[in-house]
């Protein structure tokens, strides 16, 4: 932040420069000056320190002497030196920042936001800490608030790349794609061509489904400037949307030929190795997510490295979302059997399910920041792990994987009561179904359909279908159901929109279920019941490149699209096959 303390002194108030404190000590401080931007910290504590003997209501050597501690990570001296520059100048924006900075290093987020909104009082117009401000706000889940501040920033600073580029990214996280390209075409009429409109222009149409207009970009940006990893990251997960995995390796192979530790690039071509079957070399790479934006910010210490369990507690941290959750949980048993004991975390509605299924083991259901941190406190844990981690010591090929029959254990007494209830909707199978899957961070438009584009196989006779589908659906479920279609869908809402438990009872009593990539495809699969998953061509990494088996679930059926955003050939073969189905049920 301040690579040339000299710089930033110049541009100090002339009347602080003028007053006799600061002019006192200000010899020493050249020279304090040229030590720290030669990053001999220690020299510049003692020169400080020296000068605030003389004078020790000096604003700048207080915050100098500051910096410097907090370069040498000495945070607890580094906060009460700087709490003496805003107390002799408390219009010292540049101090009130790095305050923040030092309560963020202590996980006081409270204190680093009024820091940091201190900082902002004092200059409104300075993008740099509206920039530190929304990020304090982002680590505290106010992502609508940390927005508002990236505006006013690029309010203020219209051409700063650095204050477009949180921009962009914020407004990608919210989900809100289509501003993120308003705003990156803007920038490309308002600031020219250059390798920076290029290049956040191709990440917002990757971020809309443009992957070839990404692809475009990309190579646009990259006639300005052909040695920056990070557009080849972009290039190459518009390439992989596009199902091009080979060009898509490559290109993330480019970005690490200019810079062979990019945490982007080596996190990628991890996946591109998962969804080729090459598990040790793609779990390597899957443990850059950390090293990327984003990232779990959780600790994780003392980790578990792989080594035996004997004899110690083991905590498995929750990490990912609810199909994440059952999916790893198939290496549990192995964990349970191998430790003294696990602690093991969960969204709150697996809580029953987990717990019934894996009784050995202890587990937190996640329901507030209070919970995560308390977990963290117990002194009866011998080593951490983050549950998408454990597969890289459990599931190196597919020798690994077990070939089970199911892993998780739905109410039997709920169960035959949902057997009940589908029994009474008439003979015929009993289909679950579900059309949308994912997030506006894990390719949403990608994973969903529409009832209407469902049509053809919704109409099937024989098959009562059931709803399995969270969320708002009832309108278009009512569609279903007009002289148009009429098709009928039968919701339960008790057994989807609670606890998961209840819809695991009502899926182990359904005959198939049928789906987009979405959680219940893994809840199927880990009860080992029947499931077929309508599969897009380019696929999350778990469901590999090609075949219509996943080796976490055995019951799994894949009908994967052959072209990209094309679902028509992939619905005529369900539709065919359950047809199928249906006839030898008769027989």
């Amino acid at each position: 932040m301040l690579k040339n303390l000299l710089l930033h002194l110049l541009h100090a108030p002339l009347r602080l420069l003028r007053t006799r404190r600061e002019s006192r000590v200000w010899p020493d401080l050249e020279s304090a000056i040229a030590d720290f931007n030669r990053r001999n910290y220690a020299e510049v504590v003692a020169k400080c320190r020296a000068a605030l003997l003389r004078e020790p209501r000096s604003a700048q050597a207080n915050h100098l002497c500051g910096r410097a501690l907090m370069e040498l990570e000495r945070h607890a001296e580094a906060e009460a030196c700087l709490n003496a520059a805003v107390a002799a100048d408390p219009a010292l924006a540049e101090a009130y920042s790095d305050l923040a900075l030092v309560m963020l290093k202590a996980g006081d987020y409270q204190a680093a936001e009024k820091h940091c909104r201190q900082a902002v009082k004092a200059q409104p117009k300075e993008p740099r800490y509206r920039l530190h401000l929304a990020e304090i706000l982002e680590s505290t889940g106010r992502d609508n608030e940390a927005l508002m501040e990236l505006l006013v920033a690029q309010e203020y600073a219209p051409d700063q790349v650095d204050v477009l580029q949180e921009l962009l990214i914020k407004l990608d996280q919210l989900g809100q794609y289509a501003e993120a390209l308003r705003v990156a075409e803007r920038a490309l009429v308002e600031l020219g061509e250059t390798f920076e409109t290029w290049f956040f222009l191709a990440y917002a149409r990757y971020s809309t489904g443009d992957s070839l207009g990404a692809v475009e970009a990309s190579a646009r940006a990259i006639s300005f400037r052909a040695n920056v990893p990070g557009i080849y990251v972009t290039r190459g997960s518009a390439l992989l949307a596009l199902g091009k995995i080979e060009e898509a390796a490559a290109s993330y192979q480019r970005a690490l030929r200019l810079q062979p530790d990019y945490p982007d690039a080596l996190f990628h071509l991890g996946m591109v190795n998962l969804m080729r079957g090459r598990y040790r070399d793609g779990w390597a790479g899957f443990e850059y997510r950390f090293k990327i934006r984003r990232a779990n910010r959780r600790s994780c210490e003392p980790r578990w490295n792989g080594t035996s369990l004997r004899e110690r507690t083991l905590h498995v941290m929750r990490e990912q979302g609810l199909g994440d959750d059952i999916m790893y949980s198939s290496c549990f048993p192995q964990l349970i059997k191998d430790a003294k004991h696990c602690y093991i975390e969960c969204e709150p509605r697996l809580e029953k399910l987990f717990a019934r299924s894996f009784p050995e083991a202890t587990f937190i259901p996640l329901v507030d920041n209070a919970t995560k941190e308390a977990v963290l406190q117990r002194d009866d844990i011998d080593v951490r792990i983050f549950s998408a981690s454990v597969p890289g010591y459990l599931r190196n090929s597919l020798r690994d994987f077990p070939r089970h029959q199911g892993y998780l254990r739905a109410d039997t007494e709920r169960t035959r009561y949902w057997r009940e209830k589908l029994a009474a909707l008439g003979d015929g199978l009993k289909v679950g179904i579900s059309w949308r899957g994912g997030t506006v961070h894990t390719n949403r438009k990608r994973r969903t359909l529409s009832l209407d584009t469902l049509q053809p196989l919704l109409a099937l006779p024989g098959v009562h279908w059931v709803n399995l589908q969270y969320g708002e659906r009832a309108a278009e479920i009512a569609g279903c159901s007009k002289a148009a279609h009429d098709i009928t869908i039968t919701d339960w809402p008790e057994a989807i929109d609670g606890d998961y438990d209840e819809t695991a009872a009502l899926v182990s009593a359904l005959d198939l279920v049928i789906s987009v990539c979405t959680s219940v495809i893994h809840l199927a699969g880990a009860l080992g019941r029947p499931v077929w998953v309508m599969v897009p061509r380019a696929a999350e990494w778990r469901y590999g490149l090609e075949g219509e088996t996943m080796p976490w679930y055995p019951t799994a059926r894949l009908l994967r699209q052959s072209e990209a955003g094309s679902w028509e050939a992939v619905i005529a073969r369900a539709r065919e096959d359950l047809a199928r189905r249906l006839n030898a049920a008769l027989e």
